[in-house]
């Protein structure tokens, strides 16, 4: 992609001298945007249009705002992973930090428009049709007055009666004693529906803990940016120690805010729309998904500009090896929760946990098409990329690098759609494309915005180059 200001002329000039021309991406996005919405749109009411029966309206009715929630999640990694990023750097001083400060900043002041797209999340889930008494668009079981319905697989009840094979005996005993048990669940579910309105899991719930999220993010938030630009644009080495230290001593603490905000959530948003379903370790999943996405963006960014001004005085091969190797951490990372997750349901075998891998493999008896996106994950987003960063030359090349990380930021997009839509109901119509339609909506929305912040800063805070090894030497140090 060509980012040469010479190549768009007309462009408008950047707002700050070592900012390229950022024409190219705003073009993308804008296509990304239209492309997207349009393709949410008619793939929607497509869906909409092929369900018959009660049911299955009301199904593809809520599958709007699961593919929609699927595009909102995924983009909310961006800030959220960002402020995190942004934490790590300040506590630990790192190089990759501080040459990468100026996409994450970017990405959390993004936070403001994140806010905005979760409303329509909350007013599907608060408001119910005056006839139905349902908030039939909501992507929450939880939030309409009755149960969904969930499928089971199609079990004999008389199995007891034909003695056969032993182990066979053995197994449907086990799935009929597993039936019951999410029945039970399920109408323990219910219960809490109707006696716990402001709980947790209701309409009240979700509005409450997501404006309280929202707004402790958006002080931790600030506060980064405002100390950052004080500190970037002081002149006096003894405010930059200032600064920085301040900086240092919020972002301890934050870090701990940003583990448990994140639990709650994962918690609530993602992991509430299973009956059912709870896990540990999901949260970690959600949390290193968010950090390999944010950091995965950023330097796929970072390497188009990284050999210009005001970088290429400041860059060293370590530096870029550095990066890879970290991102290679992320993935792996990744790869041990995500197993982790999975080998604990099936050790613990818990009926109200196994429902979540059913879905996502053979729920009806045979292989659903989940099942090749499943196994997909394990080769495209493990396998695959821990080969590739195992290779120098591929960790020293930019480009070789930086099509892995935009790779990486695709297969995390597949694995959080991956979480969302196998929880809707489907009745054949292809409905992944709902969520391929809002991850490129959102995005290009989020995109745009994005560049905007990019550009209000310089690209490089040339007052701390004295942090980068063989870097720049500070009078003061």
């Amino acid at each position: 992609m060509n980012t040469d200001p010479a190549a768009t002329p007309g462009a408008p000039p950047p707002a700050h001298t070592d900012q390229p021309n950022w024409a190219a991406f705003t073009r993308v996005a804008v296509i990304a945007a239209i492309v997207g919405w349009a393709l949410f749109v008619v793939a929607g009411i497509a869906n909409l249009g092929a369900a018959e029966g009660e049911a299955a309206k009301s199904a593809a009715k809520s599958r709007f705002m699961v593919g929609y929630l699927s595009g909102f999640t995924y983009w909310a990694s961006l800030p959220l992973g960002a402020m995190a990023l942004l934490m790590i750097r300040y506590v630990c001083k790192t190089s990759w930090g501080l040459l990468l400060t100026r996409p994450f900043e970017a990405a959390t002041r993004t936070l403001p428009l994140l806010v905005v797209l979760w409303l329509p999340l909350a007013a599907t889930v608060a408001f119910k049709d005056d006839k139905t008494h349902q908030a039939e668009f909501s992507p929450y079981w939880w939030s309409h007055s009755h149960h969904t319905e969930v499928p089971h697989p199609d079990l004999n009840p008389h199995a007891q009666d034909h003695p056969g094979d032993k182990r066979e005996q053995t197994v449907k005993t086990g799935q009929l004693a597993m039936k019951k048990r999410i029945e039970e669940r399920h109408e323990e579910e219910e219960k809490e529906i109707r006696e716990a309105q402001y709980g947790f899991l209701s309409p009240m719930g979700y509005i409450a803990v997501g404006g309280v999220l929202f707004l402790i993010w958006g002080v931790m938030i600030g506060l980064l940016n405002k100390w950052g630009k004080e500190t970037s644009e002081a002149t006096d080495p003894a405010v930059v120690d200032r600064g920085l230290e301040k900086l240092q001593n919020i972002s301890g603490p934050g870090l701990i805010v940003f583990a448990i905000t994140t639990t709650a959530s994962a918690s609530q948003w993602v992991m509430s729309l299973e009956p059912g379903w709870s896990s540990t370790m999901f949260p970690v999943i959600f949390a290193v998904n968010q950090f390999l996405t944010c950091f995965a963006f950023c330097l796929s960014l970072f390497l188009l500009v990284a050999g210009r001004p005001p970088f290429a005085g400041h860059m060293r091969p370590k530096f870029q090896l550095d990066m890879a190797t970290l991102m290679l951490v992320f993935t792996l990372f990744w790869s041990y929760t995500s197993f982790s997750q999975f080998m604990l349901v099936w050790i613990g075998n818990l009926p109200e946990e196994i429902p979540f891998y059913l879905k996502r493999s053979n729920y009806d008896g045979g292989r659903s098409g989940w099942w090749y996106v499943s196994a997909a994950l394990i080769a495209l987003h493990f396998a695959l990329p821990f080969l590739l960063l195992l290779f120098r030359n591929i960790k020293m090349h930019p480009v070789r690098l930086r099509v892995v990380a935009v790779y990486l930021c695709l297969i995390c997009a597949v694995d959080v759609v991956w979480w969302i839509a196998p929880s809707a109901q489907g009745h054949g119509f292809p409905a992944w494309l709902i969520d391929v339609g809002a991850v490129l909506g959102v995005g290009g929305v989020w995109g745009l915005f994005f560049i905007y912040q990019l550009r209000q800063r310089p690209l490089f805070p040339d007052n701390q180059a004295f942090l980068l090894p063989e870097g720049h030497h500070h009078d003061h140090h």
